[in-house]
């Protein structure tokens, strides 16, 4: 078989999505948005699934069977790489949310997201490197000077240039306090940094000639810990005065990562010594700038592992209306989906990847309102339902990315074993997922001590009165999902008074129910997304009423278990010793 990856772009569902249940035509009217029409977002999106199946999709199983590698010092990226990119610049897609002041063409967020979708969809490990000249050019504005945002931002913006986050080293992973790289003033007044960096995504490559690294560092007598980090912009060669590339600035790749997944996508090991920097932001705020960045990181991760779900099922559905197999004895062989078990199959990675999707996109559907809205008590709700939203998003849109890809090659049975099918790849790619941006661990304690234990669990009364409201209103869209909804959203509601009774006094036995409590916020949430898509335009709804019973069913009672984890305390966990608990039985 030959093994050339494939792409279906989910474009109807998207559009369904936009216009039925998000409303984006009521978007576009508000002032910021007023430059783009409804005809003008169905032809990106369009024009999107082209680029994706026609340009990226084709590139795919390359970067998986030919990796970036490290040659002469320098990062020779897979084949096609460089041809893609230069379709991907040229066609102004890095630039799709950006200000048009910068270069961008100032579309709402949500639309960006659904072309995210469709870009990671076929081909994550190439969606890496937009995401991180996005990320720093939204960095930039926001804290950048007025030089450093000329300078950088709209060469960013129109891909000219690369861009990194620099934040791991060898000894300081997650544990960013613990950073040592170093930044000097030197006597001619400029900021030099020296220092190693890992697990830097695109740290170098061959697609750009200019590559900015912001990057955290230690300034002399600075405090111990976070406060004590401050941020740098480092641009891999010197500039002159007249902005031309000079030689290169005391940067390099010393090595590229062999990795599970993402081959295409060159993970570098990066050396900086005595390298130039330009100071962003106040000194000591350097986790405060880069928190800029969160919310556009964590919802490309969460989107990342919607399109990969999003790939793998349409994959397993064609596969299994095509493939038969078992049957009565002297009868023909019966499709795969006729079978109870892979239909079982087939609903949940319907019901996961369609459901994260509406999730998703809502989160930055409340981010496009509460930068848009012209009512500021609705700016101020909106904000408050995407930031408890953003960590349910990141953590369990990436963990159903990589499920759903399981069941998939479940689905191709052995085929799907094999590499030549191409689906095993989705799960090696969807696995670094729930590790970077922030563990998936670290998000469900960022949503439990910070989310939830913040202003007594006022962004969590919002959530549940949004659900609320939408069960009263489209109740009978699908009475047995909605019922199931109400049982799962007091059980949400009874883990929630739970930690929040316990969260002060007894902070490890939040932790330890974090997890699961997550789990509990992502399957309510998932139920709404699928009570509001059987509601929205019934007719042309294309079985949403069908997979909305399946969640009712199948997924939302596992609520009441959820629950009874998320407040089981920490007694079990603390019960061995740490050297009872690491030593392996023998």
């Amino acid at each position: 078989m030959d093994r050339v990856s494939r792409y279906t772009p989910p474009i109807a569902d998207q559009r369904f999505l936009l216009e039925h249940v998000l409303d984006g035509p009521a978007l576009l009217k508000l002032p910021a948005y007023r430059h783009v029409d409804w005809p003008t977002v169905t032809h990106v999106l369009d024009q999107a699934g082209r680029l994706a199946s026609d340009i990226l999709a084709p590139i795919n199983a390359r970067g998986d069977e030919q990796p970036s590698r490290l040659a002469d010092g320098r990062v020779i990226t897979s084949p096609g790489y460089v041809e893609a990119y230069r379709a991907f610049a040229e066609g102004g897609w890095i630039g799709l949310d950006m200000p048009v002041a910068q270069g961008g063409q100032g579309l709402p967020l949500v639309v960006q997201n659904a072309f995210a979708e469709m870009v990671n969809g076929a081909c994550v490990a190439f969606g890496m490197l937009p995401l991180m000249q996005r990320a720093a050019a939204r960095l930039l504005m926001a804290h950048g000077s007025a030089s450093l945002i000329d300078t950088f931002v709209p060469r960013l913006v129109a891909g000219d240039w690369g861009a990194t986050i620099c934040i791991s080293e060898p000894q300081a992973g997650s544990d960013v306090g613990r950073i040592a790289t170093r930044a000097e003033l030197g006597d001619d007044g400029l900021w030099r940094v020296t220092g190693t960096k890992i697990f830097i995504t695109y740290g170098d490559q061959d697609l750009t000639p200019m590559i900015a690294h912001l990057l955290l560092a230690r300034t002399p007598g600075a405090p111990a810990g976070t406060r004590g980090l401050s941020l740098f912009v480092v641009p891999s060669h010197r500039l002159g005065a007249d902005g031309a590339i000079g030689e290169t600035n005391g940067v390099a790749a010393t090595r590229v990562e062999h990795k599970m997944g993402l081959k295409g996508s060159p993970t570098c090991v990066m050396n900086f010594d005595g390298a130039l920097a330009y100071p962003v932001g106040e000194p000591g705020t350097g986790m405060r700038c880069m928190f800029t960045m969160v919310n556009t990181m964590r919802l490309e991760v969460a989107m990342q592992g919607v399109a990969v779900a999003g790939a793998a099922t349409a994959r397993a559905l064609e596969y299994a209306a095509e493939r038969r197999q078992g049957g009565p004895a002297g009868q023909p062989p019966l499709p795969l989906a006729s079978h109870p078990d892979v239909r079982s199959m087939l609903l949940e990675m319907r019901a996961l990847s369609e459901g994260f999707r509406a999730l998703v996109l809502q989160a930055a559907y409340s981010l496009d309102l509460a930068h848009a809205s012209e009512n500021p008590e609705e700016r101020r709700r909106s904000l408050a339902l995407a930031e408890w939203l953003l960590p349910v998003c990141k953590a369990a849109g990436s963990d159903a990315g990589f499920r759903v890809a399981n069941l998939a090659v479940q689905v191709f049975g052995g085929h799907g074993y094999i590499s030549d099918s191409g689906v095993e790849q989705y799960v090696r790619d969807a696995r670094v997922m729930s590790i970077y941006e922030g563990a998936n661990g670290i998000q469900a304690i960022d949503l439990v001590t910070r989310k939830l234990g913040a202003e007594g669990g006022q962004r969590f009364r919002l959530f549940a009165e949004a659900i609320a409201s939408d069960l009263d209103a489209h109740r009978s869209a699908c009475p047995a999902l909605a019922g199931s909804l109400e049982a799962a959203l007091a059980d949400l509601r009874a883990a929630s008074d739970w930690l929040l009774a316990h969260v002060a006094t007894a902070p490890q036995a939040c932790e330890a129910g974090a997890r699961p409590y997550l789990d509990l916020v992502a399957l309510v949430a998932i139920g709404w997304m699928w009570l509001r898509l059987a509601a929205a335009d019934p007719e042309n709804a294309r079985g949403k009423q069908a997979i909305a019973l399946f969640v009712g069913e199948q997924l939302l009672p596992a609520s009441a278990l959820l629950r009874q984890r998320a407040c089981a305390g920490a007694t079990a966990l603390g019960m061995l010793s740490l050297e009872e608990l690491c030593r392996y039985p023998a």
